[in-house]
């Protein structure tokens, strides 16, 4: 009977969060759709359901870990999950697993090698917060990049506490069940804002950001209100939040054959996903989506080729022609191509050559952008930043922890590090995430291989 319970649960709690959300839903007019406390009695039934599903599930995802093992797992799948409600409570709580990390590998007298992966980020690190020295504004450069403060402990705790790869199996299904969860909440919300507003469900598919108009006097656009239940309430974080958390599951799910995350669970999570990426007019993750996909097929192909070669060869092939497709996609359709971003992008290639090696320190992309007269605070990318504030040396710090990863990845044949710097990548590349407490997790318990591969 339990083995029935804990076989069926998952779907059953599906089933049981479809009838609250269509229940609840029913109750609610056009106006109470738009607050967000209409939406806490299905995130408690969301909450029920996920502390259910761990405890049914506890013997496969904490097999072989000890209650302190157990609990960073839960910790760190905390912080992935509240980025998607509330990304203010991720600093409490990587504070809170930092602690928890460092003490137990105190207590265990563990000590391992710096690894380069952190070693690298430790120096980019350095060289970001050094930057405020050469900066105009000193005060109001620090106060720009002071977060990175909290991002050297990363490098240093990396020493004292590396995860088992036993650990990652709560670390991923967790925050993926609970994505999961959110997806369908997201989705059918989607619907009944179409049934209000009587317009075709596959509205979406226009590809134009007013595709909804906007909300009142809000200054909302209409598409916002899907994520409504979301303090976080910003259509990129949160579509780039399923995206990271949906590349760790496809790792979990080929790497257990199903066992944890089974093949409908992984397909739905993908089609919901692709389906609120639409839905939020999310242009990173649409292409984010695209260019994950083309990596997975292209590492199930190349692990059919022996010769190294011939797997360089083809890798810089398909890197060549995958960023002249992703350029011209970028450039030649009105969607994609932001010409706002364009222009302070290409200011900052222009205004780097006055300060080549350092750069014009700590805070100088918002002088340059200020100078354009366009109302932004940065530069949207964390790699022109690097170039702009910290110069070529602090730039190459940043591409020698990217190169780092992808290296040891493929030496240990460890993929989740590559898929996870990779969604990373892409969302630094539009928005920029590098250093803020999302990371901790991120960094520490996916880039570095872990003992057992």
């Amino acid at each position: 009977m339990v083995k029935r319970i804990e076989k069926y649960f998952s779907w059953g709690s599906v089933g049981l969060l479809l009838l609250a959300i269509t229940y609840t839903l029913f109750q609610l007019d056009e106006e109470a759709l738009w607050d967000v406390h209409s939406f806490r009695g299905i995130l408690s039934v969301i909450v029920v359901v996920v502390v259910a599903e761990i405890y049914l599930r506890r013997k496969i995802l904490f097999e072989k870990l000890s209650f302190f093992e157990g609990l960073f797992a839960v910790v760190a799948a905390a912080i992935v999950a509240s980025y998607l409600y509330n990304f203010k409570l991720n600093l409490g709580l990587s504070i809170v697993l930092l602690l928890f990390c460092l003490g137990y590998g105190i207590y265990k007298r563990t000590f391992y090698k710096p690894h380069p992966i952190m070693l690298s980020l430790l120096a980019f690190t350095v060289m970001k917060l050094l930057s405020v020295l050469w900066a105009t504004d000193k005060t109001t450069a620090f106060d720009h990049i002071d977060y990175y403060c909290f991002f050297l402990f990363l490098p240093v705790i990396s020493c004292f506490y590396r995860p088992e790869k036993t650990i990652l199996r709560a670390f991923i299904y967790i925050p993926f069940f609970i994505s999961l969860l959110l997806l369908l909440l997201t989705v059918a919300d989607y619907i009944f804002l179409m049934h209000y507003l009587g317009k075709p469900l596959v509205s979406f598919l226009t590809l134009d950001k007013t595709y909804l108009g906007q909300h009142l006097d809000t200054g909302f656009a209409t598409y916002y209100q899907p994520i409504i239940w979301s303090i976080t309430f910003h259509p990129s974080k949160i579509a780039w939040g399923f995206l990271v958390i949906w590349t760790m599951g496809y790792w979990l799910w080929r790497e257990e054959k199903g066992r944890i995350i089974n093949t409908f669970q992984f397909l739905l999570y993908t089609f919901l996903m692709a389906m609120i990426a639409l839905i939020l007019q999310a242009r990173v993750t649409i292409l984010g989506i695209f260019i994950l996909m083309s990596l997975f097929v292209w590492v199930s192909l190349m692990k059919r080729v022996k010769k190294p070669k011939l797997i360089a060869l083809f890798t810089v092939i398909v890197f060549v022609i995958g960023s002249l497709i992703t350029k011209e996609i970028i450039t030649k359709t009105t969607f994609f191509n932001d010409e706002g971003r364009v222009k302070v992008n290409e200011a900052a290639l222009v205004h780097f050559k006055e300060h080549p090696f350092i750069g014009g320190g700590a805070g100088y992309e918002t002088q340059l952008i200020h100078s354009l007269n366009i109302n932004l605070n940065s530069l949207h990318n964390d790699f022109l930043t690097a170039l702009s504030d910290q110069g070529l040396l602090g730039l190459s710090f940043l591409l020698l922890f990217h190169v780092l990863v992808i290296y040891y990845g493929l030496k240990n044949k460890y993929f989740l590090g590559i898929y996870v710097l990779l969604a990373f990548a892409i969302f630094n590349a539009t928005e920029g995430v590098m250093g803020l407490p999302i990371c901790i997790p991120f960094f520490l318990f996916c880039l570095i291989p872990p003992k057992q591969t």
